[in-house]
Formats: C-alpha cells, structure tokens, sequence
C-alpha cells in the first residue's frame, strides 16, 4: 500500500515537474538610448545604466540584457516575435527606425506591431510613446493610435500625478511629480485594458502605468512622459515596472512554445 502511495506521488511530481518546465517567463532585455526625446543622451545613458546593472538581480526570470542600437534593435526584435516568452524593449522618447518606418506609412505588419502582438512589451520614458523618431515628429500622435489600433492619445500637460494604491505596493521609487503625456484610461479599449496605473491625477490620467493586449502578454508601458524633471529616477521605476510584469500569471503559466504569435497576431489583427 505504502509503495502504491509513493508512486502515485511520485507520479504527481513528475508531471509538475513537466509542466513547470513548460512555464513560460520574462525573455530578453533591449536596452535603446541611441536615439533620446525629452531627455538629454547622458541623462538616458544613466538611466539606461542602471537598469543594465540591476534588472538581473532585481528580476532574476529576464533573460540576457544588452544594449542596442537602431541597426540592431530591429532584427533582435524581429528574431524574437514567436520565441515563446513575453521578450522587452525599453526606449527613451525615440522610436527606432529599424522597429518602425517613419511616417506610420506601415500600418500593419511593421516589426514593432507584430513583436506587441506577438506577446512580447515595449516600455518608452520621456517623450510621446512612439511620436519621435528620424526627421523629429515624424510618427506624431498616430504612431501610438497605428501600432495598437486604437484612437488613444496622450496630450495632457500639467497633469499632476501621486502614487495610487497599486503604485506604492510595486513602485516604491514613484514620487509626486507633472506628466506631460499620460494614458487616459477611458481611452484603452477592446484589444486593450489598462493593467496597472502606478500614478494618476485621480481622473483616469496615468504616468507611469501599463495597458495590456487582452490573451495575450503583449504590453505597452510609459514611465514619467515629460521633458522639464531629469532628476526622475526612471532607470529604477523601470527595473520595478518589469518587476510587477514578472509576477502577473500569464508571464507563469504553460504555453505553446511557437503559439503566441499565432494566437494573438493572427486573430486579434483579424477582430480589431
């Protein structure tokens, strides 16, 4: 009876073994500060340091970290659209162009859209997400409204932001502080909802914050959008940002190796 009993248990701890191994977790790192908007380049080098040399430690489930410039940071991100795990990007205020074509002449299909909707994340500081790149404004506000296919925009200067609840527990590094280019949470629609407001002005502006493409582990993250506050400590509240996408259950749980892509790309793309 006794050994009818350890095989059934060993039986059991077999297959969690299996399918923990299965488990899918944070991906790789890009760093980018090649290109800087609303921040000076030593400022985003700072930042970008501080992450370079913490993240591992802070979030030991992220894989390499590594920086990259705009020749690279495309074909890294191409290569990694289906790997099976949530891969990141971090950019400061410049959209590379190797990610996007200036000018949103790609309205579908650019690498930048596929890596979202393949899963993986894109975190911008400083400047208007994805609004800056070669030649200035180039992408403008519909850089935004054509990689995630909804009409959101972030025009709000002046927006005074403190920490909420959510922020305190997993932003401890937020401080009050004026956003320029916030989130508007009644503006994140369907495939969209907002996952985290780390700060807001306590009427659906928020800064930093996350939204969320709805199945899959695709994000879009902003981290203290205004050009007038270098002394933000944005390299830290990234590394914390990450931190709490480390801990969300689909970043934990079994998926197909070669599936998300399909998934999320090939259906939501066909819905939206």
């Amino acid at each position: 009876m006794k050994m009818r009993q350890l095989l059934i248990l060993f039986i059991i701890l077999f297959a969690f073994t299996v399918t923990a191994s299965s488990w899918a977790a944070l991906g790789d790192v890009a760093i980018f500060s090649e290109g800087v908007g609303w921040i000076s380049k030593d400022n985003a080098d700072i930042q970008r340091a501080i992450v370079f040399d913490n993240l591992k430690n802070d979030v030991p489930s992220v894989g390499e970290v590594v920086y990259k410039t705009d020749a690279e940071i495309g074909p890294w991100a191409e290569e990694r659209i289906d790997d099976g795990v949530a891969d990141i990007l971090i950019i400061f205020g410049w959209f590379p162009t190797t990610l996007y074509t200036p000018g949103n002449s790609q309205v579908d299909d650019s690498i930048a859209e596929r890596f979202l909707y393949g899963g993986n994340i894109i975190l911008n500081c400083c400047d208007y997400i994805f609004y800056v790149t070669e030649g200035g404004g180039a992408n403008g506000e519909n850089g935004l409204k054509t990689i995630i296919n909804i009409n959101a925009d972030m025009w709000g200067d002046g927006t005074q932001i403190t920490p909420t609840d959510v922020g305190k527990k997993y932003t401890p590094s937020l401080v009050d502080y004026t956003s320029n280019r916030p989130f508007k949470s009644d503006q994140i629609v369907d495939p969209w909802s907002v996952e985290a407001a780390f700060g807001d002005n306590g009427a659906g502006f928020f800064d930093p914050g996350i939204i969320k493409l709805n199945n899959s582990s695709g994000r879009v993250g902003i981290c203290m959008q205004e050009g007038n506050n270098g002394t933000l400590p944005r390299g830290q509240i990234l590394i914390e940002m990450i931190d709490f996408i480390s801990q969300q259950a689909d970043v934990a749980t079994p998926v197909e190796p070669a599936g998300k892509a399909t998934t999320t790309w090939g259906h939501l793309k066909t819905t939206r």
